[in-house]
């Protein structure tokens, strides 16, 4: 996070000019910015005794899958069974949405404690997945796919880059295009910096890529994203309720989903001279190219 002491950005002092939090009267004032996010601009806002999440589109959310109205309802949802944050204004039109800030710490899965923090991801995930809600379905090949055509319409100089690694994951795509799996709520971007510790309780935020889907997406995620090793995601399929063979190569493919998935976002950010994205881009890259050297064993 950076201090910001600026006035207000303009899309802000919009939001403003029409909403204010129920019951607070003082100016708003930003209190800082999240670097992190990738999809969205988050600001911190403190106004009166209030602070919140400020959330605004990081250039064209609906390109990138992002229904803030669908995110609103999963929220809700969340919120209600101790998982998300409560909404306080929500304009889908606009891409603005605004909740509660939650004092938290990061969630650190390593360590003695390391067994009973994936225990209770994965209790936490159960409760998620057993959620049932009328948003829509995402097939992350179908996202896959959307991704891959962008780049290979908007970027000729990266897209050998893109069809290489299509190829190289294409036995996956295939093995996974028509395996069978049952659809539930997913949070579907449970990166590190997405799963916070509040008061000794596990909660998930960044909620914009939310849908129904394949659970062992999420499982993917969050094994791949904290660096779990084997014994790691065995224990975390264990607690979650799936075990043996069947269960470990349908994780492995969702890891490979989840990296080849990584790779094309990155790509699509990086368009013309903008080098920004070039180290996250190949940390997924390496990783992509030893999941699928190493295979379903590693």
């Amino acid at each position: 996070m950076n201090k910001m002491q600026a006035p207000l950005p303009k899309a802000l002092a919009e939001l403003f000019r029409h909403w204010q939090p129920d019951g607070e009267t003082g100016v708003p004032e930003v209190e800082a910015v999240f670097s992190a996010g990738h999809s969205n601009r988050n600001f911190l806002v403190r106004q009166g005794a209030l602070r919140f999440v400020v959330r605004l589109p990081e250039g064209d959310g609906r390109r990138l899958g992002i229904d803030r109205e669908v995110e609103r309802q999963v929220l809700e949802r969340a919120e209600s069974i101790g998982l998300g944050a409560p909404v306080l204004f929500c304009d889908p039109r606009r891409g603005t949405l605004v909740t509660s800030w939650l004092e938290s710490r990061p969630l650190r899965v390593e360590g003695v404690a390391a067994d009973l923090m994936i225990d209770r991801l994965a209790a936490a995930l159960r409760k998620l997945h057993a959620q049932k809600l009328d948003v829509p379905v995402l097939n992350i090949v179908d996202r896959i796919r959307s991704y891959a055509r962008d780049v290979q319409s908007d970027d000729s100089r990266n897209w050998p880059r893109a069809r290489r690694w299509l190829s190289g994951t294409r036995q996956v795509l295939e093995q996974y295009r028509f395996a069978r799996w049952r659809d539930v709520l997913c949070h579907n971007d449970l990166v590190a910096q997405n799963i916070l510790d509040v008061d000794g309780r596990i909660h998930f935020i960044d909620w914009e890529y939310a849908a129904r889907g394949d659970p062992y997406f999420d499982l993917a995620t969050l094994a791949e994203d904290n660096g779990f090793e084997r014994l790691d995601r065995s224990r975390l399929l264990l607690a979650y309720g799936e075990f043996g063979d069947a269960a470990s190569e349908r994780l492995y493919r969702a890891r490979v989903l989840y990296r080849l998935l990584s790779v094309l976002w990155y790509l699509m950010r990086l368009r013309g001279a903008n080098n920004e994205w070039l180290p996250a881009l190949a940390r997924q890259e390496q990783a992509l190219e030893t999941l699928l050297r190493n295979g379903v064993e590693d």
